[in-house]
């Protein structure tokens, strides 16, 4: 069995790694950690800053993945990272599971207000309505 842990690199990560321990641990699955950094779009032009920009994220969410599989180990479940970027997290996951054939995956939900709530939708909302396994989300 593969639990898929989705990492928000900015939120509180620990009530999300212990739901995946402990259900790693239950059903004696193998855990993947995922941390996406979320990169500006492409555009046509290449504003300057904007690849630092990207690159500091990146190093920002890998640190961030690295102290979280860390704890996972210290509860006696090593879990494969994986730090990914790009414009869309919940593509990255929902691509990461399908390929990975993952059986389900592990979220927390950070509630967005106002305006962004509808113009930028949840993450957690996109993985769960169209995502082809199980998905547990961790409020």
């Amino acid at each position: 069995m593969k639990i898929l842990m989705a990492l928000d690199p900015f939120g509180d990560s620990k009530k999300v790694l212990d739901e995946a321990v402990r259900q790693a641990k239950s059903l004696n699955a193998m855990l993947t950690i995922l941390a996406v950094a979320e990169t500006f779009r492409d555009t046509e032009h290449d504003y300057a800053g904007l690849s630092g920009a990207n690159e500091a994220l990146f190093t920002q969410v890998r640190r961030k993945a690295d102290a979280v599989k860390l704890e996972a180990i210290k509860h006696g479940v090593p879990p494969t990272v994986i730090v990914e970027a790009g414009p869309s997290p919940a593509q990255n996951i929902l691509d990461w599971a399908e390929e990975e054939d993952a059986d389900l995956i592990v979220m927390g939900h950070r509630e967005k207000k106002g305006l962004d709530r509808f113009l930028l939708g949840s993450v957690t909302a996109k993985v769960i309505a169209h995502a082809q396994c199980s998905v547990f989300v961790v409020r």
